[in-house]
């Protein structure tokens, strides 16, 4: 079972580096060019399922995602896969995360974590031995990511928009494997030069 970790494409905010959370911001026009470009690497994948955050700026993405592989079932939206709530953060710049962590109202690591795993294995179990793709956010992906390889400090992780990330789970051995972290190959140069600046976050 392939599972294909996608994060949404570029919004108004990234480009300012502010916290989204769950504020429900759409893609912008950078954004929908890369949406349809990762689309793109999967026209010739056969999927079973495309699961995606409710949120705007990943359904988006998973909309055009689900065009490009020809799949004729809807996609199944989860609100269990939205991003981090980051309470009176959103709208903020990431440095106020540093400076500011008292007054925060967000959700904590243990509650952010304990809601990914726990949607993550119920996608895993509902579609066993269907290959699907997850259309979320950066920290969504990076703790999926973190949850299948035992990484215990998600934050050592960075995923940039639109990038692709791909686990295996071999269920004879009740296993996942991380086969492919962070791919951003399928852009255009100028914006996978662009991209990689983008190290900033939590």
């Amino acid at each position: 079972m392939y599972i294909y970790l996608v994060r949404h494409g570029e919004t108004d905010w990234n480009n300012k580096f502010l916290f989204q959370g769950q504020t429900d911001i759409p893609l912008n026009k950078t954004g929908l060019m890369q949406a349809r470009a990762i689309a793109r690497e999967f026209k010739n994948r056969k999927i079973g399922a495309v699961i995606s955050s409710d949120l705007k700026r990943a359904y988006q993405t998973a909309v055009e995602i689900r065009k490009a592989s020809g799949l004729k079932a809807k996609i199944h939206k989860m609100k269990t896969f939205r991003e981090r709530n980051y309470g009176n953060l959103e709208g903020t710049t990431y440095d106020r995360y540093h400076s500011q962590r008292k007054g925060y109202t967000g959700e904590r690591d243990k509650e952010f974590f304990a809601r990914l795993n726990k949607a993550f294995m119920q996608v895993v179990k509902k579609y066993k031995g269907t290959d699907i793709v997850i259309v979320a956010h950066g920290g969504v992906v990076r703790q999926i990511v973190s949850f299948v390889i035992g990484l215990k400090d998600y934050k050592r992780l960075r995923i940039y928009n639109a990038s692709l990330s791909e686990v295996f789970y071999d269920q004879k051995r009740d296993a996942f494997f991380l086969l492919l972290l962070n791919s951003v190959s399928h852009l255009p140069r100028k914006e996978r030069n662009k991209i990689l600046y983008h190290i900033k976050g939590v």
